[in-house]
């Protein structure tokens, strides 16, 4: 049981670590420049090389940042150093006594509160214009009727673009996530699920990925490969729509059946116990996988192949071991006919 909960609490820190990440590695270490999704913070005691830009939440800046600091549909806190700018559009901007701003600051829909003792190093005169803070957060500077167009700097958005964009393009990515996390979640409930209502058929898939990974591998390739000439010529025959219907059905219990099978051997290698269980933990380590940027498609993609084509062979193999053995042919009346005795 201390193994299990051991695994399960590595799995949901692997999991946290992959889809939030982490603001600052540790205490003294320099960052690259960051840009975050949500509430963030820089510690006291990091250095930042660069600018932090949050976007649809707070940023507060204990320790120091080199650069700006931008929140986009939020607040900035400042209590550390600052060494560019301090922005927030559609946020307040709050200085405690100990911060220290070496450029100017600034809130677009909201307020600056200053604390006595903060220090802002460049304070703009009365009517100066602000330079825009670097992408994606720029501030254009006033215009008028007859003024030339305001210039794109690449590789920062136009001037021109709304402040509003980036709050909606922050709900975007946080509904993404949250699309994601539940997408993830319903993969290891469908996995467990399978395993149990249908444990004859996850346990025969298991036996044939152990027994024959490599012929289920391509057995699951060859899958892939025919699926889409089956399909145009079932639609090309007399009752072309209903077949394809259930040749697309068909396949999406095969792969359901075969990831399961994948989780339940996964879990089994972690943790051997019941089907049920090591489809539960399997399910959770495959989660982790398919949530890593960039390769987590590539493993859920050689998942479901691999799965699947367990599940052709194992409906091969008991097809062939169902199929009627012809009768043995009939002795010849020669050869069992005694000779007459004398």
């Amino acid at each position: 049981m201390t193994r299990l909960i051991l695994h399960l609490a590595m799995g949901a820190a692997g999991v946290a670590v992959v889809a939030a990440g982490v603001f600052a590695a540790s205490p003294a270490q320099a960052a690259e420049v960051l840009l975050r999704v949500g509430d963030s913070a820089v510690p006291r005691g990091t250095i930042v090389q660069g600018d932090a830009i949050v976007l649809g939440g707070t940023l507060d800046v204990a320790g120091t940042v080199t650069g700006s600091a931008v929140a986009g549909g939020g607040s900035v806190h400042v209590s550390g150093h600052v060494g560019g700018d301090v922005r927030a559009m559609g946020g307040n901007v709050i200085l405690d006594s100990t911060a220290v701003v070496d450029g100017t600051v600034q809130s677009v829909g909201g307020s600056v509160r200053i604390a006595p003792g903060a220090v802002i190093r460049r304070v703009p005169p009365p009517g100066a214009s602000v330079p825009p803070v670097p992408f994606p957060l720029p501030v254009p500077p006033p215009r008028t009727p007859s003024s030339p167009p305001i210039p794109w700097p690449f590789p920062g958005p136009p001037a021109w673009v709304p402040p509003a964009f980036f709050g909606i393009l922050a709900m975007w990515k946080l509904l993404a996530g949250v699309l994601i996390l539940i997408t993830l979640l319903t993969f290891i409930g469908m996995a467990w699920l399978t395993a149990a209502a249908f444990p004859g058929a996850t346990a025969a898939v298991v036996e044939v990925l152990e027994r024959n990974p490599g012929g289920a591998g391509i057995a699951g390739v060859v899958t892939w490969l025919l699926v889409g000439p089956i399909a145009v010529l079932l639609v090309l025959s007399v009752a072309g729509v209903v077949l394809v219907l259930l040749l697309i059905a068909a396949l999406l219990i095969a792969v359901q059946v075969g990831i399961s099978a994948v989780a339940v051997l996964v879990g089994r290698r972690v943790r051997p116990g019941r089907l049920t269980f090591e489809a539960l933990v399997g399910s959770l380590l495959l989660t982790i996988a398919f949530a890593v940027p960039h390769l987590g498609w590539l493993a859920g993609f050689a998942a479901v192949t691999w799965g699947t084509g367990g599940v052709v062979v194992a409906v091969m193999e008991r097809h062939r071991s169902q199929a009627p053995t012809p009768p043995a042919p009939p002795a010849s009346p020669s050869s069992t006919a005694r000779l007459p005795v004398p």
